[in-house]
């Protein structure tokens, strides 16, 4: 387990606040134009879109209840002295003993020890665990980053009938591929152009709607 990493949902989020000027945060997108109230793409971004709001909101407690758990109870370890280290070393699985062991076999005479502080330590993590709902928090999440993968695919799936549906796949695509570093080749600068440019006819689509009924 480590803190420092993002998660995907770290990633996500922020792909989706640093767009700059996506339907994901615009009012234009909340209003029902450009035939968008029965566009399957605009009816399936808007259920994406509340699902990215829940996992979100569940990743961020998982890492809050995780954080909690490492301050007031610590990742399961055992400190191992012997006059064979430099200094006292944190063991945080048997596996890295072993493989400590295997370099100075008189270390393998403290296995049991080892494996006795390790099994006490994961024993008051899991009981905290349970306390706070950790591990039921991370289930939830995962079982929302699940649903949200469908929704993308019924997103995608889906023909775009508006240019608000084909904002919203552009909204999607954008998020989604910036979470990776595979992805930072891929013309992001292109794709955020061609999203203001839809923007910019959707705009465009509203002025000339207020103008035929003014």
């Amino acid at each position: 387990m480590s803190l420092s990493q993002p998660s995907r949902r770290d990633v996500l989020s922020a792909a989706l606040v640093t767009i700059g000027g996506t339907s994901f945060n615009s009012a234009a997108a909340a209003a029902p134009q450009d035939g968008g109230a029965t566009d399957a793409a605009v009816l399936a971004w808007k259920a994406w879109r509340a699902a990215h709001r829940r996992t979100l909101a569940l990743c961020r407690k998982q890492q809050r209840l995780e954080s909690e758990l490492a301050r007031t109870v610590g990742f399961p370890q055992a400190v191992l002295a012997a006059d064979e280290l430099p200094s006292p070393m944190r063991i945080a699985s048997l596996r890295q003993f072993d493989e400590l062991a295997a370099d100075l076999p008189s270390l393998c005479a403290r296995r049991d020890e080892v494996v006795a502080a390790l099994r006490t330590h994961q024993r008051l993590w899991d009981d905290a665990d349970r306390a706070i709902g950790y591990s039921a928090t991370r289930q939830e999440e995962a079982a929302a980053s699940v649903d949200e993968e469908r929704l993308i695919a019924r997103l995608f799936a889906a023909d775009a009938a508006s240019l608000r549906g084909l904002s919203g796949k552009l909204d999607v695509l954008i998020a989604v591929g910036a979470d990776g570093a595979e992805g930072r080749h891929f013309p992001w600068p292109e794709l955020r152009r061609i999203r203001r440019d839809v923007a910019r006819l959707m705009q465009l689509q509203r002025h000339d709607s207020i103008g035929l009924t003014a």
